[in-house]
């Protein structure tokens, strides 16, 4: 089944970025194009924005799909902002580090991430991260946290691996992860959120040992 955006493997951050801001530009263009088209018909706008088929040029960069509903691109690249946002702090962090794998709209490979780090020489990992994009102060919204701290393999205790894990995410699901009213008492992990700088406000929290 193709993606909207396919896996990036096996390449340097610089590389990826580039690619993944190309991808992105591309999209944005063509659902900009695409919703001129449709005209401001003021009683059925919402129904219309919502059924409304974005035509892509398969093909080009990363694109794996010819078409895609607007409301899915528009979930899609903002997760596909906040893994640019991801990768550009992680060339910061770690400048010898290259990427073993990034999926900005496809799911994860088996034992893998939405971003794995390997050091070059070993090719042993050394960052995993999940990326989200949830709008919610809520650090219970649709089950997230967990499942990422599950895909990061740290749903009962931190693996004592030597791997930085990370989850990427918007500014004020960060706050509600990391909030003080939280039971942190009754929790095996803390966060210790970096500011990534970029102007869509990615926070990048680091999961520790309590």
């Amino acid at each position: 089944m193709a993606h909207l955006i396919e896996t990036i493997r096996n390449s340097s951050l610089g590389e990826a970025i580039l690619e993944l801001e190309r991808t992105h530009e591309l999209i944005v263009y063509a659902a900009i194009s695409a919703q001129n088209e449709i005209g401001s018909k003021i009683n059925t706008w919402g129904s219309d924005l919502k059924r409304l088929e974005v035509v892509l040029p398969q093909g080009q960069l990363l694109l794996g799909k010819s078409t895609e509903k607007l409301v899915e691109l528009i979930n899609i690249l903002a997760t596909t902002e906040r893994t640019i946002s991801a990768l550009k702090w992680f060339e910061t962090l770690y400048p010898n580090a290259f990427l073993r794998e990034c999926h900005s709209s496809t799911s994860d490979d088996t034992g893998g991430n939405d971003i794995v780090l390997i050091e070059p020489k070993s090719e042993k990992v050394i960052v995993r991260c999940e990326v989200t994009d949830v709008t919610s102060s809520n650090p219970g919204q649709n089950g997230k946290e967990k499942k990422d701290l599950k895909n990061l393999g740290c749903s009962y205790a931190l693996p004592s691996d030597g791997v930085d894990r990370y989850i990427a995410t918007s500014l004020e699901f960060s706050n509600a992860l990391k909030s003080e009213k939280r039971k942190w008492k009754s929790l095996h992990y803390r966060y210790f959120a970096h500011e990534t700088k970029c102007s869509n406000q990615t926070v990048m929290l680091e999961i520790v040992s309590a």
